[in-house]
């Protein structure tokens, strides 16, 4: 019987790491400066929009795909968003809202 080959990992010593990066933390400048790079988004950046596929829908509401589709077109569910030629997706916070405003 033919046995398969295993995976090696290389040792710490020979991982390779970014170049200006210094105990796995990233940094500006050469890797003598001590200073961070600075943070992904300032503070005062609105929130990302999250887009949630139909399984996600499913989950948090309890509906089927036609309920869904039926109170989307009575307006009363937010609208799906087409983000390729085959995939539709909904904006989490619009779905969050619908939610609270059935709970309330």
């Amino acid at each position: 019987m033919k046995q398969l080959p295993t995976k090696t990992h290389a040792p710490a010593s020979m991982q390779m790491t970014a170049p200006n990066s210094v105990n796995g933390h990233a940094y500006v400048g050469s890797p003598e400066t001590t200073e961070a790079a600075p943070p992904a988004a300032a503070p005062d950046t609105p929130p990302r929009l999250k887009l949630l596929r139909f399984p996600a829908i499913r989950e948090r509401t309890g509906l089927s795909r036609s309920t869904i589709w039926r109170l989307e077109h009575e307006g009363r569910f937010p609208r799906r968003h087409w983000i390729s030629a085959n995939a539709v997706a909904w904006v989490e916070e619009d779905v969050m809202e619908w939610i609270r405003r059935r709970l309330s």
